[in-house]
């Protein structure tokens, strides 16, 4: 289906004043939005650009992408795309003074989630009083903060219209009160045009507080709109039945489309899932291949993080089904990017502790421990996935520790005690920073309280990727005959790989939760459903299931070609009977 520009199109990339564009997945919004920009880049005084906003950076790199395909390198000149906290903390870097009088220091995501969860209180007073007394601001504060800055500065306020003619606001309904009072502000001094669709709205309660169903009524009800309705066009699946049949699943109502871009694999026992699964990812993939898709993408998605690491370990091995022989898939992970990286440098600071052994070192290994499960248990509480309590008991394990060691204690029993001495059996070092890390790293994935630890950091495709930690490793080795200062070392590089991964587009296949694919486009999606765990529907949400409704429609729409559902035999309907 070849993108039109029709009389309601026209009309939004000709008006001038505010714009409410609202569609489902593949209507062209983007598009839209860019083609209304490339109308006015030559009429921009300079230092002027258009500013584009979105949630995420996957968002961001699918809107660049867009770009590529609509605008010429100059004009790509002229267009700042970017996430609202990026926004945001820009302004918070080059005006926070207007608040307080002093420059204002970020916290961290890592370092917010350690603190939070050893606060005893309510931690949305604590982070204002930080931002208040401190100066420091949490990742969660940071539209607040802008919001502030905006209604209490005239002068900003104006020169951000100034600099800005046109801001594009993407998947505004996702927008929780906090950015809408900084956006309500930008809309006072220039042109906004909104990106939404209410059907998309997959963020309320515990992922984003303040995010509200009414947000577009708000809206419309403050500022005076041009609105244009694209909810019945399709550019990414227009082939397809893709999303007539989400669209279904989204109602609720039956029958659903008969079409061979959706499939279904059942099965009915815990032991036939792995198969299955591993089966459902080779035949889509093989499907893509036949279809003419060189190099498909293939992205599988469940609903929490423990059935993510619970695909990726199905798709390592080989299984059998139905007699066909199914080989190792290799996949990436788009998972807890710091999660991920603080378990890398735990792991890091026991190798660090194996082959220098002091006192210091020793003391670091059981911090860095400390700190892995205390984030552990504030991203289990926040997002949803099991074993907060669990995180949090090992995190006071590893502080009480931590602390006996500062006081020239000894260990008694315990899960520090036993896990030293699985590190002491651990045979000489040798210099090959791979096989070292591995030794190591197997003694974090041979203890039952540390399995995460090592499942965490196996996210991380540390040597697979690139071989930068590898190098690093090396080096020290070579300069020192030890692996001193490695937690510090990786936990840089680390950081450096987290930006460079964001960067990249999806490759092959990728395992996420349905949840992080939003804003994503690939050729196929595998949606997988546990017999036990990470169910489609919460039953919380009976009788009509409208929250899970609206995020299995967004995850299926992830597709421009194929969808593959995997459920339990005995699981829910996905729509009611016709």
């Amino acid at each position: 289906m070849a993108f039109t520009i029709c009389e309601k199109r026209q009309s939004v990339i000709d008006k001038q004043g505010h714009a409410l564009v609202i569609g489902g997945p593949g209507s062209g919004k983007t598009t839209l939005a860019l083609l209304k920009s490339k109308g006015i880049l030559d009429t921009l005084a300079p230092g002027q650009s258009v500013l584009f906003l979105s949630f995420s950076r996957a968002a961001v790199q699918q809107i660049l992408k867009r770009c590529r395909e609509i605008l010429t390198k100059e004009e790509m000149k002229r267009i700042d795309v970017r996430t609202y906290h990026s926004f945001c903390w820009d302004i918070l870097h080059c005006h926070g003074r207007l608040l307080g009088g002093r420059p204002l220091r970020m916290m961290a995501p890592s370092e917010e989630g350690t603190r939070r969860t050893q606060f005893d209180g309510d931690w949305t007073v604590e982070s204002r009083r930080l931002k208040e007394d401190e100066g420091v601001v949490c990742f969660d504060l940071f539209a607040a903060a802008t919001a502030e800055l905006f209604e209490g500065s005239t002068h900003l306020r104006s020169w951000m219209g100034r600099l800005f003619p046109l801001v594009i606001l993407d998947e505004f309904q996702d927008s929780d009160d906090d950015q809408w009072r900084f956006v309500q502000q930008l809309s006072a001094v220039t042109q906004t045009m909104f990106l939404a669709d209410t059907e998309q709205r997959i963020f309320e309660g515990a992922f984003r507080p303040g995010v509200r169903a009414d947000r577009l009524d708000i809206l419309k009800d403050a500022i005076d709109l041009h609105e244009v309705d694209l909810s019945d066009d399709n550019y990414r699946s227009a082939d397809s039945e893709i999303l007539a049949y989400a669209d279904c699943v989204l109602n609720g109502k039956g029958p659903l489309p008969s079409s061979n871009d959706v499939k279904r694999l059942l099965y009915e026992y815990k032991n036939q899932f792995a198969a299955t699964v591993h089966f459902a990812v080779a035949v889509t993939l093989h499907t893509l291949r036949k279809r003419g898709v060189d190099d498909p993408t293939v992205a599988v998605l469940a609903r929490n993080n423990d059935l993510v690491a619970e695909i990726s370990d199905i798709l390592e091995v080989q299984h059998v089904y139905n007699g066909k022989n199914l080989k190792p898939i290799q996949h990436d992970i788009v998972w807890d990017q710091e999660l991920s990286a603080s378990a890398g440098v735990a792991i890091a600071a026991a190798l660090e502790f194996v082959s220098v052994g002091t006192p210091a070192s020793r003391d670091a290994m059981h911090a860095k421990i400390e700190e892995y499960f205390l984030i552990k248990k504030d991203f289990c509480q926040r997002y949803g996935g099991r074993g907060a309590k669990a995180a949090g008991t090992k995190a006071a394990r590893f502080g009480k520790s931590k602390a006996r060691i500062a006081d020239g204690k000894p260990l008694t029993q315990g899960s520090p005690k036993t896990f030293e001495a699985a590190l002491s059996a651990i045979p000489a070092l040798t210099g090959d920073p791979v096989a070292d890390w591995k030794a190591v790293r197997s003694a974090f994935q041979a203890h039952d309280d540390l399995k995460a630890v090592f499942q965490d950091a196996r996210m991380v495709r540390l040597f697979r990727a690139s071989d930068t930690l590898a190098t690093a490793l090396a080096g020290r080795w070579m300069e020192r005959a030890t692996y001193e200062g490695a937690a510090r070392m990786i936990r840089s590089v680390l950081d450096q790989e987290k930006l460079i991964g964001l960067e990249r587009d999806p490759k092959g296949v990728s395992l996420m939760t349905m949840h992080k694919s939003k804003g994503k486009e690939f050729d196929g999606v595998v949606l997988v459903e546990g017999l036990y765990s990470s169910p489609f529907f919460h039953g919380h949400e009976a009788p009509h299931f409208a929250p899970s409704r609206r995020l299995l429609r967004v995850a299926i729409t992830r597709a421009r070609s194929i969808v593959t559902l995997v459920r339990p035999r005995n699981a829910k309907a996905l729509v009611d009977a016709a």
